[in-house]
């Protein structure tokens, strides 16, 4: 009887000791793994490596030394869900996230502060000094076209800014836009545009307020916020032929701007870190663009997300620029044109004889923009 138990124990035994050996070697051929996928990595994942590593060790000790094969399968097992879930979500300016509020993963754009980003910054910027412009200029024409395809398509009661397919074709045009201004612009930010105005002897105090001539100065936003509506309102400028301020209202002075070929906004970008403040520039009509307004007051309830009508709650006039110079002297005297509402009369508008794009230099001062020859 004592020789029938000794061998159901040595057979227990020998099992225990090859499922701790086959576990033992799992374990060491993650670690290895874990090893060569640390050495080759950027700094940004060494730390979170060595935490997945560190779940491994763990693991092999827990079934090596203290014989518990079940529990150091479980946080084996753990590690390598662990690695395997991980998303590397590099894309510069952006963060994937799922809405809580949502019964699905709903894919919505977060910012990502320019610390985190500016060694993907740097790379992109010297990477994209091999493309050529016009490379550029067809693929952002590209998905540019893509994107409205895909907002033509949706579904009643299906939104851009929550459609997965809509978003990620939203931030593909985003990232490829950014490319295309560094390569015509610069690489450095923010730029701007010199609005040069001419005020008709319609108005009051023509002659006694400086006369015909004015300008307001405009300041881009980041473009990690709005790339598209930046590079259009610079398409506007750049390819500028006429217009002027045709709307006087409580709350905003819109702009009337004349066919170049400049197209609306291929969908409705906005971000909450550049809201409709005061002095702030944003797009007008749905689809918004290429026509544009200068907010008099802060504009974030009549014009921020869900604020033009009731079906889309995400949807918002895009707000990509501010006034830095001339909102407190020659936009406040554009108030002062006799009318409400739209102008019908011509001879009533402030008009923009010329919208100059400006861009910085490395030391900072600012100097008029022209096409490279």
């Amino acid at each position: 009887m004592a020789d029938r138990t000794d061998d159901k124990y040595d057979k227990i035994k020998r099992q225990e000791n090859k499922f701790r050996f086959r576990f033992s070697l799992l374990a060491v051929f993650l670690l290895a793994f874990l090893g060569l996928h640390f050495y080759f990595h950027d700094d940004q994942d060494r730390e979170y490596l060595h935490k997945v590593e560190n779940n491994a060790a763990e693991a092999a000790d827990t079934s090596l030394n203290h014989g518990g094969g079940a529990g150091g399968l479980k946080l084996l097992k753990r590690t390598l869900a662990t690695e395997t879930s991980r998303k590397d979500y590099t894309t510069e300016g952006k963060t994937p996230v799922a809405d809580a509020k949502e019964g699905h993963k709903v894919m919505k754009i977060e910012e990502v502060s320019d610390a985190e980003n500016t060694g993907s910054k740097e790379q992109e910027q010297d990477s994209d000094g091999d493309i050529d412009e016009e490379t550029l200029v067809k693929e952002v024409e590209r998905i540019d076209s893509e994107v409205r395809q895909i907002k033509a398509k949706l579904p009643p009661g299906n939104f851009m800014e929550t459609d997965t397919e809509g978003v990620n074709a939203s931030k593909r045009l985003q990232d490829a836009t950014r490319k295309l201004l560094r390569k015509r612009y610069g690489p450095n930010e923010p730029y701007r545009v010199r609005v040069e105005l001419e005020f008709q002897p319609t108005i009051p105090d023509f002659e006694n307020d400086g006369g015909k001539d004015g300008m307001i100065l405009i300041e881009m936003a980041p473009s990690t916020f709005q790339p598209h509506s930046i590079f259009t309102f610079m398409e506007v400028a750049r390819k500028y032929k006429g217009g002027g301020f045709h709307r006087i209202a409580g709350h905003v002075l819109q702009v009337m701007v004349k066919n170049t070929g400049v197209k609306h906004l291929a969908f409705q970008e906005y971000s909450p870190e550049w809201p409709h403040e005061k002095g702030t520039v944003g797009y007008a009509g749905r689809p918004s663009g290429p026509a544009w307004y200068v907010s008099l007051i802060n504009n974030v309830r009549n014009h921020g997300p869900g604020s033009q009508q009731k079906a889309n709650p995400h949807e918002a006039d895009s707000c990509f620029g501010k006034v830095i110079e001339g909102f407190d002297t020659d936009v406040q005297r554009i108030r002062k044109v006799p009318g409400q509402g739209f102008l019908n009369d011509r001879g009533m508008w402030v008009l923009i004889n010329k919208m100059q794009i400006m861009v910085p230099e490395s030391d900072g001062k600012y100097v008029d923009w022209a096409p490279s020859q």
